[in-house]
């Protein structure tokens, strides 16, 4: 682990444009999936996706700390839905991965996830993720190269992977730490 934290002091409020589709099995945003994450996805007026979940005890590494493999997961799930901000209804496929890990990660805790593209080439895009502690401390960033499918609907047998679900806790502004 790294020696120097990194932590965000301002909270800065942010326009929700939408709402992201998720799955009823997905292990990252699965409503059916009792093992799993449950995280919502939003996208926001910059083009940044943001993820929001509370990790539970299944998914400690240590107790009450969260497992670096789950940690992984919601990383690249948000950072994979990044084009998605940029292309609607568009999905990818993870070809490379590289996390730096700075901070432990407390189960029990909501936390936010925030990715953004940072480069798209002729059939992939390159994003970046950061998961944030609720005081603002950087606990894990990503980098992710992910290849852009074609034809989304041609690789599930019901034509569609994700539908939106909608809550009543859906959200209109979310509260991001900054620099």
């Amino acid at each position: 682990m790294s020696t120097k934290k990194e932590k965000f002091t301002n909270f800065m409020k942010y326009k929700v444009r939408q709402k992201d589709p998720i799955s009823k099995e997905c292990f990252v945003c699965g409503t059916e999936n009792v093992a799993g994450l449950e995280a919502v996805f939003y996208t926001l007026e910059d083009e940044r996706v943001v993820s929001l979940f509370t990790a539970k005890s299944c998914h400690e590494g240590h107790p009450g700390i969260m497992h670096g493999g789950v940690i992984g997961a919601i990383l690249d799930e948000t950072g994979g839905r990044a084009y998605c901000a940029l292309v609607p209804d568009s999905t990818a496929y993870t070809i490379e991965l590289n996390i730096k890990y700075s901070h432990t990660v407390p189960t029990n805790t909501p936390l936010i996830v925030v990715a953004k593209v940072s480069e798209v080439r002729e059939h992939v895009f390159i994003s970046k993720a950061e998961l944030i502690l609720p005081d603002g401390t950087v606990a894990a960033t990503s980098n992710g190269v992910y290849y852009i499918l074609q034809n989304p609907a041609a690789f599930t047998n019901s034509g569609s992977f994700h539908t939106v679900h909608p809550e009543v806790t859906d959200r209109e502004w979310i509260d991001i730490p900054e620099k």
